[in-house]
C-alpha cells in the first residue's frame, strides 16, 4: 500500500535525495474549502422545518393543538433505504380535530 502524499505548490522544501529512483508524484486537483460546508449553512434547512412546524403548532380555525404536517416523500433514506423522520419538505398543515388544511 502506498502512502497519499499532500502537495502544497507554496512549499519550496527541498525534498531529500534517495538512493531508489520513484516516479514523479501524481498530483489530485481540488479547490480549497470545497470539502466541507460550513456547519451553519448545514443546519440552516433543520431550524427553518422547525420554525415552520413551531409557528403553525395551532388550527387556524378551531384553535386545536392536534396538527399534522404534510410532508413530500423527498426525505433522506438511511441503509435500509427507509425514510429518515424529520428530513422531508413541508409544505402544508392539517387538523386532526375539524380536518382543515393550510399551505406552509
Amino acid at each position: 500500500m502506498s502512502i497519499l502524499k499532500i502537495y502544497y505548490p507554496e512549499d519550496t522544501h527541498p525534498q531529500p535525495s534517495t538512493s531508489v529512483e520513484t516516479p514523479p508524484p501524481m498530483i489530485l486537483p481540488f479547490e480549497r474549502g470545497s470539502l466541507k460546508k460550513p456547519r451553519s449553512q448545514q443546519q440552516d434547512w433543520v431550524i427553518n422545518r422547525a420554525r415552520t412546524i413551531f409557528k403553525n403548532h395551532k388550527c387556524p380555525d378551531c384553535s386545536s393543538s392536534a396538527v399534522a404536517p404534510l410532508e413530500l416523500r423527498d426525505g433522506l433514506l438511511n441503509r435500509k433505504n427507509r425514510p429518515i423522520p424529520g428530513t422531508s419538505t413541508v409544505v402544508g398543515f392539517r387538523c386532526e380535530s375539524c380536518d382543515t388544511e393550510w399551505p406552509a
